[in-house]
């Protein structure tokens, strides 16, 4: 039997069909494809950096657990390395100190060989730089120069310097006091 609708179009009842998906031709499907290859490849590539980061993270906690268990023997060694270096310093002071040990003497000696009669060295004080600043009192201008002389001539001094010469009185006798400045030299 054949059916005939005669309603007009716009009030016959409409059919509800369901909505069809065309299968696309081979040429169609190819960005498809290429793009679930690459989309596959990205997602095993992001779950093998995955899994190395999480070892790498293990590793570093494990090399971390390490040095913190040598980290009392670092600590060992950072004051034995410590104690070294005092110990050297203070093996240093003492070659220097031995290695100079009878300057001071050889240049007192050099200056009571250089002091003229009628002259009294009252004061010798060193400076840095090994630089001695000597004062005393005689009777006479020419006896400090004559002192000057002397110790110019001397092998351990240098460079002597008259600071001051002045009159001055001790008890009841006019006397020079002067001060002098001298580099020497070992």
């Amino acid at each position: 039997m054949i059916r005939i609708n005669l309603l007009p179009r716009e009030e016959r009842v409409r059919k509800r069909s369901m909505p069809t998906i065309k299968v696309p031709a081979l040429g169609a499907a190819v960005p498809f494809v290429v793009l679930g290859v690459v989309g596959g490849s990205v997602f095993v590539f992001a779950s093998n950096q995955g899994r190395e980061v999480s070892r790498y993270q293990t590793e570093v906690a494990s090399l971390q657990k390490e040095a913190q268990s040598y980290k009392p023997q670092l600590e060992k060694i950072r004051q034995i390395t410590q104690k070294r270096q005092e110990v050297s310093n203070r093996l240093d002071i003492i070659a220097r100190l031995d290695q100079e040990r009878y300057f001071r003497v050889k240049l007192l000696d050099e200056m009571s060989r250089c002091v003229p009669d009628n002259l009294w060295v009252t004061k010798v004080e060193e400076g840095a730089g090994r630089k001695f600043a000597l004062e005393g009192v005689t009777f006479s201008n020419f006896i400090v120069a004559r002192f000057m002389t002397e110790l110019e001539g001397a092998p351990h001094f240098q460079n002597v310097e008259l600071n001051v010469a002045q009159q001055g009185k001790i008890d009841k006798f006019d006397v020079v006091q002067f001060s002098l400045v001298t580099g020497a030299q070992p």
